[in-house]
């Protein structure tokens, strides 16, 4: 934020009628002509900057979620790959205080390789502080989800799955998800906020958890003399 990036170089100025007046010369006609400039033909591209971005593989219920946290509306459908672009999401909090969440699109494995088109959606994420892994608990091995979303980031760009994040199972509404549960949590080691995009089912866990790594990577940015991103 604020910093300058010089695109091209403007060539030297040449000289006027006026560099050449002088006492026996009050009329000038000389002037010399300017060098060209640089000319650079730039392809520019905007990544979405949020403070959360949800990464998951295609119907894990990320645009859902999204839908039920926020006033976003992201298509959702039963087929994959039903969003193609990266939707943005605002939570609001007491005190005005605002959340940006990124819904990207589905991941599939592979995707450092750009396959899927992995590059187009993976180069979102590198501008998220922070992390959403959604899955989804109805499949079999859930952990495995995490652990492919994780080597997939890793692969794209080194320390990227090593940013602040949190689980999110969801789905818990089905039950072969609930049985999954515990399984999932075993596997990782770690807590996993388990909840239902459908039904609403456990979306205050989510909601204050994601302010907690707000307020984390808050008072991070500030340690190191830089402002947040703010919305």
């Amino acid at each position: 934020m604020g910093d300058e990036y010089i695109a091209a170089l403007g060539g030297a100025g040449g000289k006027g009628n006026r560099f050449f007046l002088a006492n026996d010369n009050r009329a000038p006609v000389t002037c010399t002509p300017g060098r060209p400039g640089q000319r650079r033909v730039l392809h520019l591209e905007l990544k979405t900057v949020a403070h959360a971005g949800m990464v998951g593989f295609p119907n894990a219920g990320k645009s859902s979620l999204l839908r039920a946290i926020s006033n976003a509306r992201p298509a959702v459908a039963s087929y994959p790959f039903t969003t193609l672009k990266p939707h943005v999401g605002i939570v609001h909090y007491e005190g005005h205080q605002q959340i940006a969440v990124a819904d990207i699109p589905g991941i599939i494995r592979g995707a450092h390789q750009n396959r899927g088109l992995g590059s187009a959606f993976l180069r979102h994420i590198e501008r998220c502080r922070f992390l959403l892994f959604v899955v989804d608990l109805s499949q079999p091995e859930p952990w495995t989800q995490v652990d492919d979303l994780k080597y997939e980031l890793e692969m794209y760009e080194e320390g990227l799955s090593e940013r602040p994040h949190a689980i999110i199972a969801n789905k818990i509404d089905l039950p072969e998800a609930r049985a999954n549960l515990s399984q999932l949590r075993d596997h990782l080691g770690r807590e996993v906020i388990a909840l239902s995009a459908l039904t609403g089912e456990n979306l205050e866990q989510l909601l204050l958890h994601l302010k907690v790594l707000h307020d984390a990577y808050v008072e991070a940015e500030l340690g190191k003399g830089r402002q947040p991103l703010r919305w």
